[in-house]
């Protein structure tokens, strides 16, 4: 009769060979997806079928990685209008976990060292994502501010880097003044349970559920400084992850 720990090893073992599949399955969507999007980007100038294979490949790697993405709020959002999206930033998951969630059509500040991955990074460069230097130096603000005027949504992680879910640093200014630059509203956003499921330093996902919740747009006007807006986006995403 096994042992308890001959049991522990045989279940490792299984769970071992399950998050291999898991990532070799996740390459090849990475690879299809990604090369599709690029092609299809030549020839696709409001970038709306380039986000649908965005949001597809997210859908993809989720479900892959037996993760259920569930959205909270969209109801608070106007589909024809741009915005700026701040969100706090726990994991790895969160932006194909954003991708699907979120049915408008956005870019996203990235690091550059991502835009160095064949396929996902290509994708990046070409439809427009904005690459932030090591460190997260200044980035490109214009930049991103001419892609809002073009339709398009922007995703900020304003914390800088992942944390822990247990804390909420303090937000950098770039996403307000963006938000301020390019006049459109900011949108606070929580992504719940992500950080649990792929701790940072782990590549296993644990199977779960990551919820996304989406609360009232701000208007990003000069009533406030920009430390002053900045903290009240913080306070929201706050209050909508507790």
């Amino acid at each position: 009769m096994p042992t308890a720990q001959g049991r522990l090893h045989y279940y490792y073992g299984l769970e071992q060979m399950r998050c291999l599949a898991s990532w070799i399955v996740t390459v090849l969507a990475s690879i299809v997806f990604g090369g599709t999007g690029v092609i299809v980007s030549f020839v696709d100038r409001k970038g709306n079928v380039t986000h649908a294979c965005a949001r597809y490949w997210a859908r993809t790697v989720m479900w892959i990685h037996g993760v259920h993405v569930t959205a909270l709020g969209l109801e608070r959002l106007d589909l024809e209008r741009s915005y700026v999206f701040v969100a706090n930033h726990n994991s790895q998951l969160d932006i194909p976990a954003l991708l699907a969630a979120l049915p408008v059509r956005f870019r996203m500040f990235a690091k550059e060292s991502l835009f160095r991955v064949p396929f996902v990074g290509w994708y990046m460069r070409r439809v427009g994502y904005v690459p932030v230097p090591r460190g997260g130096a200044a980035t490109d603000l214009q930049y991103a501010a001419r892609q809002i005027l073009r339709g398009a949504s922007m995703l900020v992680f304003p914390e800088g880097t992942r944390t822990d879910e247990t804390q909420l640093r303090r937000f950098r200014k770039g996403g307000v003044y963006l938000a301020r630059n390019a006049g459109v509203q900011l949108v606070p956003v929580a992504v719940i349970n992500s950080g649990r499921l792929l701790p940072r330093g782990r590549i296993w996902v644990n199977l779960g559920l990551v919820e996304v919740r989406v609360g009232q747009p701000i208007a990003a006007d000069e009533s406030e400084s920009l430390a002053e807006l900045a903290e009240r986006c913080r306070q929201r995403v706050a209050e909508l992850a507790s």
